[in-house]
């Protein structure tokens, strides 16, 4: 059963296709992931070396095109009008680079104007399609993709609150698995287990990719970093890192707490990552910058002389991030950003410092912006003791 309503896929299409047709764009070729599944419907989150593509004219057939082991997937999830499979038995990207260049040939001219996400585009794939096209003026469209991204369907949103519930669950989880001595790789798999339980319970055509972190004492200095087989002891700085991925769309429940009794040093920095992170949930409201949010807790983590360990912005936009890969840059809470919070936009909020020798502290929640705020969808304890 595909994840979203032929209504929501049309609106999805028909926006794009408004925005081409607006800016002389005759077809839009798409390559990464989050832009192929947004627009067609067909979910890839592992590619396995067969790219996936599609092509979107601003009137017109639209084609999908993946490896022929994805047949199934893309004829029963596509949105686009065809499929176009390629085999093994010759070089994959060359393989579907003449499929998609076939299909966009077809439309009779070449002085085309031709779509790509050109910042994501890898050197030799652009360099084929100049070489494929010549007289084609090749037109940067990832913007527009993000755009429309940002700002999320009631059915997105649906997706991201199952997500938000199946976080909690496997915060649970995690909370249930520490004990002493203990591994990072033991506690990451049990939360992760209870989620993948869970989905199955509460949707009747989940999929997921759903990770979790489980990061003790220095480790908390790398947030990204993978479970590993250290053991948990009495006293470690524990990072708590729940992704649940329903359909490449990721929501995350991040949490630090102590093993143990926290030192001053420790509490004190908790204490400051606290202010910082409710007072950013608390500003998250439509009309506020991006910037004006990441300004908010800088300025509380100043206060505790913090600011010299900050290591990454307040937070970002939730949505497909198929692999972790990709997010709207719009949607990024950082001091560059001036774009203003709207309804319907997700943002995680988590303000973090990482300090060498003591650790990282950063807590996360995902919040919906509504018409006058914004509401917490992954509520859940923020002080842990043990």
């Amino acid at each position: 059963m595909p994840a979203f309503s032929k209504q929501e896929m049309t609106r999805r299409i028909d926006a794009l296709r408004r925005k081409l047709a607006a800016e002389r764009v005759d077809v839009a070729f798409l390559h990464t992931a989050d832009s192929v599944f947004y627009m067609s419907g067909v979910p890839l989150l592992s590619e396995w070396g067969r790219p996936m593509w599609a092509i979107l004219p601003a009137s017109g057939s639209s084609a999908v095109c993946g490896a022929a082991i994805e047949t199934e997937n893309m004829e029963e999830h596509s949105s686009f009008d065809e499929v176009m499979a390629y085999g093994d038995d010759e070089n994959v990207v060359q393989a579907s680079l003449k499929l998609c260049a076939d299909f966009i040939a077809r439309r009779g001219s070449a002085r085309i104007r031709l779509g790509i996400e050109e910042a994501l585009l890898p050197v030799g794939l652009f360099r084929a399609f100049q070489a494929r096209f010549p007289e084609a003026e090749l037109v940067e469209v990832g913007p527009w993709l993000e755009e429309l991204r940002l700002i999320k369907s009631d059915e997105e949103i649906r997706l991201l609150e199952l997500g938000a519930d199946l976080a909690k669950i496997g915060a649970d989880a995690f909370l249930e698995a520490m004990q002493d001595n203990v591994t990072e790789l033991a506690v990451a798999a049990h939360a992760v287990a209870a989620v993948n339980k869970a989905m199955g319970a509460l949707s009747d055509n989940g999929l997921t990719s759903t990770y979790a972190y489980a990061q003790f004492a220095d480790h908390t200095m790398v947030p990204h970093l993978h479970p590993t087989s250290r053991r948990l002891k009495r006293g470690d700085l524990v990072s708590l890192n729940i992704f649940p991925v329903v359909w490449g769309y990721c929501a995350e429940l991040e949490r630090t707490f102590v093993y143990g009794e926290p030192t001053p040093e420790i509490r004190r920095t908790l204490d400051a990552v606290n202010e910082a992170f409710d007072a950013g949930k608390e500003a998250l409201k439509p009309g506020v910058a991006m910037s004006d949010i990441d300004m908010l807790t800088r300025g509380i983590l100043q206060k505790y002389d913090l600011v010299k360990y900050i290591r990454h912005g307040t937070g970002h936009a939730h949505g497909i991030m198929i692999g972790s890969a990709s997010r709207e840059e719009k949607g990024e809470l950082r001091l560059y950003n001036k774009t203003k919070l709207l309804p319907n936009m997700a943002n995680s909020v988590e303000p973090g410092v990482y300090i060498p020798g003591l650790g990282g502290f950063r807590h996360s929640d995902v919040l919906i912006v509504t018409e006058t705020g914004s509401r917490c969808i992954t509520d859940f304890p923020r002080d842990i003791g043990f």
